[in-house]
């Protein structure tokens, strides 16, 4: 007596409506096993999966039986169950022949032990694969040209936004939260610094998990933000396809950022692209951008601590040419405040600093929104009160129970300070307007984070000498 492997899959509800289900599949099957006269060895069901490839739980497990010889024929209901690919239908045939497998479909005649037979089904399956490709097509090009229409062609809506008639419109918490992830990234915070900020304040993203840097690069690079929808940006949410074929259209919804502040994101995000782990790390503001003008080799920032006469200790900053250190290159180290002495100049001669620099500094009195704080505070406080009547009832055990309150104490800490400074922070934007145009006035107030953001907002490289320190060449972004 044959032993017969029921293979069963399913990849959407539409296949269930058209008898294609599993049990459907399962009584089919096993009936026409009966009437074979074979014994049925196992059901290998996959649910919820396509025919593109053989990737597929339930078939990786069947071929597993049938290499040790468990199964002597493989059962579907229609070829197309099986697969809908040429060369993966050749290629399990092959297989199954070596090791003296058969395979049969209870709605349809074949052959698979003469040429002929293979020749039919092989036809049959070039055939449900050029029907899955030019299906696939239809699809694509009406999605395309719903975005042309400035139509969202589908999917879930992003964080920030909920979809109603097939329009996009802004979740007010949400966006709060989406506010202060560019505004914090453009603070000079990097993308796992904002991850573990949001996660020790107890923020989830939509899913309810944590926060993490490939959801929030994503939504950095997103544009959906400013209001524009963009479509054809990747194939199959993973490889990038060319800017040259995206279809963005603007002003498809309301924004929850301004474009002005997603381009400087996008700017900042190339900018840091390319500049080195370290340079990142260094809290020297021109690492990664300053070069040596005799040799062009990068340099590095170094602190030398000297202490004078009476005692007093002195900490200088300095930048030194990487090849000094090889005795490849002559240049002598620069002090980083006589550097900065020369930078600010060059900044007068550049139109659009003024402009980028009021993007970068006005995120320095930018602050949580407070009905954020506050609906966070309200959740915690929630939660801590299920916790209570949890361990109340015995459900939660003293040292669980201790550990949790002790996490809710740190996390209603940190939101209460942070309350706190916004209600003491007074609104400065407008006063920083005027100071913008006289960076010698700003650049004494900017912390070390904030310069070497602006920084590298502004500048591509810097070339300078030493003997007697200059700098030679600036390329701005």
């Amino acid at each position: 007596m044959n032993r017969a492997a029921l293979y069963i899959r399913v990849s959407t509800e539409e296949q269930a409506k058209e008898g294609f289900s599993i049990s459907a599949q399962r009584e089919k099957l096993t009936w026409f096993a009966c009437s074979q006269g074979m014994h049925i060895h196992d059901c290998y069901i996959d649910e919820g999966y396509s025919a593109k490839n053989t990737d597929r739980p339930a078939l990786q497990r069947l071929l597993r039986d049938v290499r040790r010889g468990a199964v002597d024929v493989v059962l579907v209901y229609r070829l197309d169950r099986l697969t809908r690919s040429v060369l993966d239908l050749y290629s399990l045939l092959e297989e199954w022949e070596r090791h003296g497998v058969s395979f049969r479909s209870c709605t349809e005649v074949y052959d698979t032990t003469t040429a002929i037979g293979r020749l039919f089904i092989t036809l049959v399956a070039a055939l449900a694969q050029w029907e899955r490709e030019n299906l696939a097509e239809r699809v694509k090009l009406g999605m395309g040209q719903m975005a042309r229409e400035q139509k969202r062609p589908g999917g879930p809506p992003p964080y920030g936004y909920r979809l109603q008639d097939g329009v996009l419109h802004v979740e007010p918490m949400e966006a709060d939260l989406v506010r202060l992830i560019f505004a914090r990234y453009l603070a000079g915070v990097g993308i796992s610094g904002i991850a573990d900020e949001l996660n020790r304040l107890g923020f989830r993203s939509r899913t309810g998990g944590p926060w993490n840097q490939t959801t929030l690069s994503h939504m950095l690079k997103n544009p959906v933000y400013y209001g524009a929808l963009r479509w054809n940006y990747a194939e199959g949410g993973q490889k990038r396809n060319s800017p040259d074929s995206w279809i963005i259209r603007e002003g498809t919804h309301d924004a929850i950022i301004d474009k002005e502040t997603f381009l400087l994101v996008q700017r900042l995000q190339q900018a840091r692209t390319r500049q080195h782990p370290r340079a990142l790390a260094s809290d020297f503001p021109f690492s990664g951008v300053l070069f040596c003008a005799d040799c062009e080799a990068p340099m590095y920032g170094k602190t030398i601590r000297t202490r004078n006469q009476t005692g007093k200790r002195y900490t200088n900053r300095y930048y030194v040419c990487q090849n000094r250190k090889r005795k490849s290159c002559p240049s002598a180290s620069i002090r980083e405040d006589r550097l900065e002495a020369l930078f600010l100049p060059w900044l007068t001669r550049v139109a659009s600093a003024a402009d980028l620099a009021e993007a970068a500094l006005q995120t320095r009195t930018l602050s949580l929104p407070g009905r954020l704080l506050e609906g966070q505070l309200e959740k915690l406080q929630q939660m801590v009160a299920r916790w209570e009547q949890a361990y109340a009832e015995g459900a939660l055990t003293l040292e669980r129970f201790r550990e949790r309150m002790e996490e809710a104490g740190e996390q209603e800490a940190a939101l209460r300070s942070l309350l706190a400074a916004q209600a003491g922070r007074s609104p400065r934007g407008g006063e920083l307007v005027p100071l913008l145009t006289d960076w010698t006035r700003v650049w004494p107030f900017a912390t070390i984070r904030e310069k070497k953001q602006l920084i590298t907002i502004l500048v591509k490289n810097i070339q300078a000498e030493s003997r007697p320190p200059a700098i030679t060449r600036i390329e701005f972004h």
